[in-house]
């Protein structure tokens, strides 16, 4: 797909539809998932960015130099940026139920508030940081390719972190109802 296929994609995302997003340069991943939460966010949905490679304040600053008022989406609760141990490795390790039942509760946090829907953009990193692939593999094949929960929600890889591991880029596909990938992902021909 070309950048602004994945943008208008993105854009036009559905409850239940869990997608994957490779990407091999930051710039890319930014422009894709904020672009996804921004539409979700100004058709009054809520939404979540749960960090990775980028702290917490990154993201924000991102966000708000991408045009995203983020003071008055977070002040009121439409939006909740996120580091990665408070959502997929709360308490010190990850657990798939701990990480489903945590959407769960964002998700009726924000239908009790009266949002329209829920968005999530994850980024993926953190199972290569913490060395948990099989628990990766495992979260994105409870989640399956479609959420059983009317959320949408991006799984942001970077393509780096998959360099020279083929038969977990097929694994990823598999648990997507949708792929996007942005830019040249070195490696994978060789790999898959």
């Amino acid at each position: 797909m070309k950048e602004q296929e994945i943008l208008d994609f993105v854009r036009q995302m559905k409850p239940t539809d869990h997608v994957v997003l490779f990407y091999s340069k930051p710039e890319d991943k930014r422009e894709v998932l904020f672009t996804f939460l921004k539409t979700g966010l100004d058709q009054g949905k809520a939404a979540a960015y749960v960090a990775t490679q980028e702290s917490p304040d990154e993201i924000r600053e991102g966000m708000v130099a991408f045009g995203m008022d983020v003071g008055r989406f977070e002040d009121s609760g439409a939006l909740h940026v996120f580091p990665y141990k408070e959502l997929y490795f709360k308490g010190g390790s990850f657990s798939v139920p701990n990480a489903m039942d945590l959407l769960k509760a964002l998700y009726a946090d924000a239908t009790a508030k009266g949002f329209k829907g829920f968005r999530c953009a994850g980024e993926m990193a953190c199972f290569f940081k913490e060395n948990a692939l099989k628990e990766l593999v495992e979260y994105e094949k409870a989640l399956g390719r479609s959420f059983e929960m009317p959320l949408e929600g991006i799984c942001a890889y970077d393509a780096n972190d998959l360099a020279e591991k083929g038969s977990l880029y097929l694994e990823l596909i598999k648990a997507h109802r949708s792929v996007n990938i942005t830019g040249p992902l070195d490696g994978v021909a060789s790999s898959c």
